[in-house]
């Protein structure tokens, strides 16, 4: 019994000091490890410093201690997922060939509309008709409607001469069987002293068109008439030419149903006195009416 005792009191000692040593052996791992981290973490920083990234990212550390900081959890996510453009819409970039050539069309579409808008200012004047302030498109379906119409040029001005005014109403007496008759400004289909259509001159001629098909099989006179500003033998010669271009149009539109009847009147039978600029572009116009 005695030696029982003696040996528990001599292996008593040598547990404790085991434990002791596995405790002490944690404890020195601990710290190593932690050292170990210290250093690591102040080497990145350090390194970080003289080599920043290209990437302007936060580190993940940082983003760590600053959601603990705000109390908001970090979640890491690819940097190329995330990133956004600077801008949503791009702005297009083009060569100098191309903006010179953007700019060139840009130039004749506004050139091309000037001219529509002279054009169907004239129009305007010749059937007395004035909105300067409605759209483009506006003033032009005004004018569809008073083409349809069949309303011809005022011709109030007429009266202050008697001769004019007889040509005009023995023409209009001639021209009173027409089924449909449209007046049009010569300075809206074709350039001055010019037999060449206008590139906008199918704008007006197709809404005429569209009022021809409902008279096939018919015979439509075309009439040409200039102003007295040149001489009777080449107004005549140009008046013709004016009609039969628009025969050519008409007829291509058309088809091979209808008979045509082409005049060149030059400067005859005009609808006030040649005696000054407004007057004389009055005189210059095309008639298109459906005979039978």
């Amino acid at each position: 019994m005695i030696q029982s005792a003696n040996l528990e009191a001599q292996t008593a000692p040598k547990k404790s000091k085991g434990r002791l040593s596995w405790l002490v052996t944690l404890v020195f791992r601990l710290l190593l490890l932690g050292v170990g981290g210290s250093l690591a973490i102040i080497l990145g920083i350090v390194f970080a410093s003289f080599y920043p990234s290209a990437s302007a990212n936060k580190p993940l550390l940082l983003k760590v201690i600053d959601s603990w900081g705000k109390g908001i959890p970090v979640i890491a996510r690819n940097a190329s997922s995330t990133s956004t453009p600077d801008t949503a819409n791009p702005l297009l970039q083009l060569t100098t060939e191309q903006k010179q050539q953007a700019q060139t069309e840009l130039t004749k579409l506004q050139e091309q509309q000037q001219t529509l808008q002279d054009a169907v200012t004239t129009l305007e004047t010749q059937l007395g008709i004035s909105s300067p302030k409605e759209t483009l498109e506006a003033r032009l379906q005004s004018l569809s409607q008073q083409i349809q119409a069949g309303v011809t040029p005022n011709t109030d001005a007429a009266v202050a001469n008697v001769s004019t005014n007889q040509t005009t109403s023995s023409s209009e007496s001639v021209l009173s069987t027409d089924k449909l008759k449209v007046t049009l400004p010569s300075d809206a289909l074709f350039e001055l002293d010019n037999s060449i259509l206008r590139p906008e001159a199918g704008l007006l001629l197709d809404k005429i068109i569209a009022d021809l098909r409902d008279y096939p099989s018919t015979t439509i006179r075309i009439a040409a008439y200039t102003d007295g500003t040149k001489e009777a033998a080449d107004n005549r010669e140009l008046s013709f030419r004016r009609a039969k271009a628009l025969e050519q149009y008409l007829a291509n539109a058309l088809g091979n149903e209808y008979r045509w009847l082409v005049v060149g009147y030059g400067e005859t039978l005009p609808l006030v006195a040649n005696d000054n600029p407004a007057n004389q572009q009055r005189n210059r116009r095309i008639e298109i009416a459906v005979v039978d």
